[in-house]
């Protein structure tokens, strides 16, 4: 997990093609906004094309990542909040109907009309202007901007007719068989040749749809899902690391260990060490 503080709001631009080297899951909500340009934002296996003024909420533990799209050349803001911080401001118990309503459970892409954006744009302004000073109240000031967020999020998608869905043409839903087929065999001995006959078609043209789909080649993406589930197996077992290794599809554990510290910084060791859970009776085979 990606450590979050209780509030944090950022804004960046980017002139030069970006894009994050990993899937990433935070213990936090969030919420993206772009201001210029273009993005492919990833969400639980699903691709989304953003445009200008586009919103994505992305609830606390879907796994999420951004990507080019066009020239990458993008303007966003990100804000990342827990529930404490935003509950403190709401008038009704954090367990209501109403609560659940503003911090919802499902991650969804918004796309604003003008006078939305403007609407949103002028809170974001406000929001970063009181997080960057040192005023009085400041914390009760932005949990009060936060909540008005909240709600302008929830009338948004309230009005909101025809939810907007993840990039669906042909290649994209080639491409998802493909993503929900390495998610479902991560820890079998696969291979390019395997994967292109296995869904009939060349390897060339997998690789080539792949990458223009996620951002991102297949064995990239391969390693990212095998890292993810070796890190929750690292978190929640006692399992040795050949053990974790075999498990997750790595051919040695020199191989496993190289690309675990490039994904991750760390050794397996010392982030097992760093992130273990407290269990009492973790599993070992």
């Amino acid at each position: 997990m990606i450590a979050t503080p209780r509030f944090a709001i950022e804004q960046a631009l980017r002139t030069a093609p970006f894009s994050m080297s990993a899937d990433h899951v935070h213990q936090a909500h969030e919420i993206y906004y772009l201001l210029a340009g273009e993005r492919y934002y990833y969400i639980n296996q699903r691709v989304y094309a953003l445009q200008k003024g586009d919103l994505i909420w992305i609830s606390k533990h879907d796994f999420h990542r951004t990507s080019n799209k066009g020239s990458g050349s993008h303007e966003r803001i990100l804000i990342n909040f827990d529930e404490g911080f935003a509950a403190s401001s709401m008038p009704v118990p954090p367990s209501s109907e109403q609560n659940r309503l503003l911090l919802p459970e499902k991650s969804f892409l918004l796309r604003p009309s003008e006078e939305e954006q403007c609407e949103l744009e002028h809170l974001f302004r406000q929001m970063l202007d009181e997080y960057h000073q040192e005023h009085v109240y400041r914390q009760l000031y932005l949990q009060s901007l936060l909540l008005q967020l909240l709600i302008r999020i929830q009338r948004i998608q309230s009005a909101t007719v025809d939810p907007i869905v993840p990039e669906r043409s042909e290649k994209q839903q080639r491409v998802y068989s493909v993503i929900e087929y390495l998610h479902a065999h991560y820890a079998e001995r696969l291979s390019l040749d395997q994967l292109a006959e296995h869904f009939y078609i060349s390897s060339t043209y997998l690789c080539r749809i792949f990458k223009q789909t996620t951002g991102f080649t297949l064995v990239e993406y391969l390693q990212d899902v095998r890292i993810q589930q070796a890190r929750a197996y690292l978190r929640e077992t006692n399992w040795k690391v050949t053990t974790i290794a075999e498990k997750t599809g790595f051919d040695s554990i020199a191989h496993f260990g190289r690309v675990f510290k490039q994904f991750t910084g760390h050794t397996p060791l010392q982030y097992r060490k760093e992130h273990k859970k407290e269990q009492g009776n973790a599993p070992t085979p």
